[in-house]
């Protein structure tokens, strides 16, 4: 009967981690598909927020796209690193929700943690909230003016050495 148990609560863990991978947001929720070369099919850890309909400057979008450039490779690591603890499948992760986070192990916790501290800083270096940047998520998800936009601007620093 404990077997029975151990091997349900076993099947139930790796099903809710491989759930929640492919629930992931992509940043690209940080960059969820606008830069196809760079982002495509990644999943992603983000900050979760709503969008508003608002006039978006130039300078927010660059903000927005060196942002994005700056938590990548970040990202990227995060990921390797969970999914290395964590056997392969790796657990959606949202920055502000700190209900999952804290359901993480503590190896996985540390590096979650980590990465959403240092994703906070790029944004706040760049000139944005985290809850504007947000709120530029999901807008370019939603108005292909928007998206075209940030790729535009993501190609400029990118050619130009991200600057």
């Amino acid at each position: 009967m404990n077997t029975l148990i151990s091997t349900s609560k076993f099947r139930l863990n790796r099903m809710l981690r491989q759930s929640l991978f492919a629930g992931i947001i992509s940043a690209a929720a940080l960059a969820s598909g606008w830069a196809p070369d760079l982002y495509a099919q990644s999943p992603s850890l983000v900050f979760g927020a709503a969008a508003q309909a608002q006039e978006i400057s130039n300078a927010e979008i660059t903000s927005y796209a060196r942002s994005v450039l700056g938590i990548e490779p970040r990202r990227e690591e995060a990921m390797k690193e969970i999914k290395g603890m964590a056997g392969g499948s790796v657990p959606r992760i949202v920055c502000n929700e700190t209900q999952g986070i804290n359901s993480l192990s503590g190896g996985m916790r540390g590096v979650a943690v980590n990465y959403c501290q240092q994703a906070k800083k790029i944004i706040e270096t760049n000139g944005l909230t985290v809850s504007r940047f947000n709120q530029l998520t999901l807008l370019q998800q939603r108005d292909p003016a928007v998206k075209q936009r940030i790729q535009a601007e993501l190609l400029r620093l990118q050619q130009a050495g991200n600057q």
